[in-house]
């Protein structure tokens, strides 16, 4: 039986006893933070009619989360903690994000029928890629990698940032 849901646009900091039906979108590995020895690890969430939001799980609680939230599986949250972001941290279109914390609420939907699928996918071949280089479009490719450079680290604005170039190709 489905449980009472309010659509993610209608969560804001102010909003209380909410519960949000959500499908894992994307998921990264834990991380370190460049500035401070604190542990994350980000994740977008999407909801039925679309909306996306960034949510971050710090430190232990990366532990306890770690056999939950799934990638594409569906989950009821209640309970994050929602915060204002920054644009510059910003990796969904969403003005707030969320802070999975133990205090967070996470119930895998365990419906047949769920009314949210799975995310949509903007396949590009290699030839078109360039294409979209100063576009704001999100595209998907398919590939190998058939050689990892070796990570190194850039000087960026922000301070030197690691990276890791990868040659990939298509055929």
């Amino acid at each position: 039986m489905s449980r009472q849901h309010i659509p993610l646009k209608d969560i804001t900091i102010g909003t209380k006893g909410w519960t949000a039906k959500v499908i894992v979108e994307a998921k990264a590995m834990p991380r370190s933070s460049q500035r401070s020895p604190v542990k994350y690890q980000r994740m977008i969430l999407r909801d039925s009619e679309g909306t996306k939001v960034q949510a971050t799980i710090f430190e232990s609680d990366i532990d306890k989360f770690s056999d939950v939230l799934a990638l594409y599986k569906t989950y009821y949250i209640s309970n994050a903690v929602v915060k204002t972001i920054l644009p510059q941290h910003r990796i969904a279109k969403n003005d707030y994000q969320w802070h999975i914390n133990s205090k967070t609420v996470v119930e895998e939907v365990t419906e047949v029928y769920s009314s949210i699928s799975l995310p949509p996918y903007n396949f590009v071949s290699f030839s078109e890629f360039s294409k979209y280089i100063n576009s704001d479009a999100y595209v998907d490719i398919i590939g190998v990698v058939i050689h990892a450079y070796p990570p190194r680290e850039i000087p960026t604005v922000n301070g030197p940032q690691r990276i890791q170039e990868l040659l990939l190709v298509d055929q």
